[in-house]
Order: structure tokens, then sequence, then C-alpha cells
């Protein structure tokens, strides 16, 4: 089950989590990545969504997303529903923005964000997969390491952090920049095991 839309941008070989689009008792809410409104290379979705603000709500569907998803009128219109495996009558915006308008002229990308419980017990599986120690992984992610620590332990919640770490499993793209940005903080032969690992695991996602 779709819940929300990731909204990533890929610039200059380099991909940064933009934000989050999702629609709750009618109405959208889309707020962007705390991480992409510090980055010197951050642009806005479009002139109604600066970077001025971190968080919009809205009744209608934001007009960057609206004008990604393409006319019911248009003669292609059911190709392009039956390529991506939807029906031509769906009306979900969130189906319809991370299936046939996930891709459109601007460096934007949507992705689905699916329902799923990730826990503490998941996030010590990915560290583990990635072959890091707490403090490693916690450098190379921008976490605290007492927080790591307390979340895997089951000390803590830590929904933020456990948020952050289940997008890097859906996205392994976005986790393998964000590893080369900190390559110079981990050994070589953890980083090259760690991002041969993230590879394999966003071919099988392809």
């Amino acid at each position: 089950m779709i819940v929300g839309v990731q909204v990533v941008l890929e610039k200059n070989s380099s991909v940064q989590v933009v934000g989050e689009l999702t629609l709750k008792e009618g109405e959208f809410h889309f707020e962007y990545n705390k991480n992409y409104l510090c980055s010197s290379q951050a642009i806005p979705l479009g002139p109604e969504m600066l970077l001025i603000r971190r968080i919009y709500q809205s009744k209608q569907l934001f007009r960057p997303f609206a004008e990604r998803i393409p006319s019911r009128e248009n003669p292609a219109y059911f190709e392009y529903c039956k390529s991506v495996g939807i029906s031509a009558d769906e009306n979900n915006p969130l189906i319809l923005l991370s299936t046939i308008a996930s891709r459109g002229p601007s460096s934007f990308l949507f992705k689905p964000i699916y329902c799923e419980n990730f826990t503490g017990s998941d996030l010590k599986c990915f560290r583990n997969n990635l072959g890091l120690s707490v403090r490693e992984f916690a450098v190379c992610f921008d976490f605290s390491h007492a927080g790591v620590t307390r979340v895997e332990t089951g000390k803590s919640d830590g929904r933020e952090i456990l948020k952050r770490a289940e997008i890097y499993t859906l996205y392994p793209e976005v986790a393998l920049d964000q590893l080369r940005r900190r390559a110079a903080y981990i050994h070589q032969k953890k980083l090259e095991r760690a991002q041969n690992w993230l590879v394999n695991s966003r071919n099988k996602k392809i």
C-alpha cells in the first residue's frame, strides 16, 4: 500500500532526498527534508513551494505535482497506465505520482513510500549488512551514535532515525550518495563492502 511520495533530486551525478508528500484526511501535506534545505544545491519544487518554508499544506494537489500527472484525454494515457501496471481508472494521486508521473522533464523523481513497519531490529540488520560498526554507521548517515544504540536495543522508538534509515533501504542510491559524501570517515575496505552491498540491493530493485 502506497502511503506517500518520496521526492528525490538527481543532479550532477548526485542524489538528494527533497521531501515527502502525504495525504491525510483530505489534505495534502508536503515537508521538505531538513538536510535538503541546508544544501547549497537545493532548488524549490516550484514558485509556489519556495525553500523559505519547510511544510506546505493544501486541500488541492500542489501544482508542481499536479502538472506531472498526464491528462486522461491524452491518447496514450491507457498505454502509460498499462506500462506501469495500474488501471486507467486509478484516481489516487499518490499512486499516479509514483507510477506514470514518477519521471518528468525536471530532475525531480517521485518514488512510492510503502506502509512498512521498520523496527530497531531492521535498523541493526541494515547496519550489519553494510558491515559497519554503530559508530561508523552513525558517522556515515549523520545519526547520533547514542541514538542508534538506543534504537537497536529497544530503549528508544527513534522515529526520525528509523524513518530515515527506511528511506536508505528503500532507495539504495540515496544511501550510496550519502556514503560517497562521508568516504573520508571510513576505512576503504569497509566503504567498498558497504557500497557493493548497496549496489547489489539497488540492482535487485530495478
